[in-house]
C-alpha cells in the first residue's frame, strides 16, 4: 500500500509555519530536485514537515501520474463584490511541531535551500489559540473526521493516479475582528452555525441559510481542515489548510461560500478577506522518497 505523508495526520503540534513559494523562470528540474532534498534533509521525530506543489509544478517532477481534475486556484467573486483571491504558487512547506523554536528553525533552512531557486510568496508563522479555536471565538474544524475517516476523506484511494496523495486547499483569511466582535453573541452564533461557548450546531429554524456551517457542510464531501491562527495586534487571521482526496471538494464549498450559484453567500465572508489562494497536490511519501533520489 502507498504511504501517505504522514505529517499531514499528526495533531500534536502547537506549533506552525506556512512558507509558499514560486519557482524563478528557467530553473532546471536538477536544481529544484537538488533543493528540495536540501530543504527536507534536516527532518527529525518532533518536526512535522509536509511539502505539496501546484499544478504546473506537479507536472514537471512527476510527469507520469496524470492526475485527474487538478487545476490552479482562479478568483472567485461573490454576487456582492467580496472575493476569494488567487495567487497560485508551486511549492509549499507546512511545518508544525510542539516547540516554536524547532518550527522557526526549519522555517530557516528551507528559505536558504530555496532561496536560489524560487521566490517567497508567503510566510506565515500559526499558533495553536484557546484550545483550536479561530481569533473570532470560535471552535475551529469540529466538523473534522475522526481515526481512519481522515484518510478517507484526504487521500486519493488505492488504484487512482496519485494514490496516497492528497489535493490541498490553502487561502490567507485577514479578519475583521473589530466588527464581528462588536456583534452580540447570538449574532455571532448566526453568522457561524454554531455556539461560541459549547461549540453545538444550530438546528431547525434557528441554523440560518447563510450561516458558514449551512454554506460549507456539503454532504458527501468530507475534508480534513488543518488551518491554525496567525497574526499580531494589527493584521490576524486564518492560515485556512485543508487535504481532500479531490479538488471537486474544494471547489464547490468556495463556490457556496461565495454564493454560486444561488446568490446565497457566506455570512463569514463579510467579516473576513481571502487574500491568497492556492491549490496543491501533496504526493505520497512514496512518491515523494521517489523524487528525491
Amino acid at each position: 500500500m502507498t504511504q501517505p505523508q504522514n505529517a499531514i495526520f499528526n495533531e500534536q503540534s502547537q506549533s506552525y509555519h506556512h512558507l509558499e513559494y514560486k519557482f524563478k523562470d528557467d530553473v532546471y528540474l536538477a536544481n529544484i530536485q537538488n533543493a528540495l532534498q536540501t530543504a527536507l534533509c534536516k527532518q527529525t521525530d518532533d518536526i512535522n514537515v509536509v511539502v505539496a506543489f501546484g499544478r504546473s509544478a506537479t507536472n514537471t517532477l512527476l510527469p507520469d501520474l496524470q492526475l485527474d481534475a487538478f487545476d490552479d486556484f482562479t478568483e472567485i467573486a461573490s454576487p456582492h463584490g467580496k472575493k476569494a483571491i488567487a495567487s497560485q504558487g508551486d511549492v509549499m512547506f507546512w511545518i508544525h511541531s510542539d516547540n516554536a523554536s524547532h518550527t522557526l528553525e526549519q522555517a530557516f533552512h528551507i528559505q536558504s535551500a530555496l532561496n536560489k531557486i524560487a521566490d517567497n510568496q508567503l510566510d506565515i508563522s500559526g499558533f495553536q489559540y484557546h484550545k483550536n479555536r479561530d481569533l473570532i471565538g470560535f471552535v475551529d474544524g469540529t466538523a473534522n473526521p475522526k481515526e481512519d475517516a481522515r484518510q478517507l476523506a484526504s487521500l486519493i484511494p488505492e488504484g487512482q493516479p496519485g494514490a496516497g496523495g492528497s489535493f490541498v486547499l490553502s487561502q490567507k483569511w485577514v479578519h475583521d475582528l473589530t466588527s464581528f466582535n462588536a456583534m452580540s453573541v447570538p449574532e455571532q452564533e448566526a453568522v457561524v452555525g454554531r455556539t461560541k461557548e459549547d461549540d453545538i450546531e444550530l438546528s431547525g429554524d434557528a441554523m440560518p441559510a447563510n450561516s458558514h456551517v449551512s454554506r460549507t457542510d456539503v454532504s458527501g464531501m468530507k475534508i480534513y481542515r488543518r488551518s491554525s491562527p496567525y497574526g499580531n495586534a494589527s493584521e490576524h487571521g486564518l492560515y485556512f489548510l485543508a487535504f481532500a482526496c479531490e479538488q471537486l471538494r474544494f471547489t464547490t464549498q468556495l463556490q457556496r461560500m461565495y454564493g454560486i450559484p444561488d446568490g446565497v453567500t457566506d455570512r463569514l465572508i463579510d467579516y473576513s478577506d481571502a487574500v491568497t489562494g492556492s491549490y496543491w497536490f501533496a504526493p505520497s511519501q512514496t512518491e515523494l522518497d521517489t523524487l528525491m533520489n
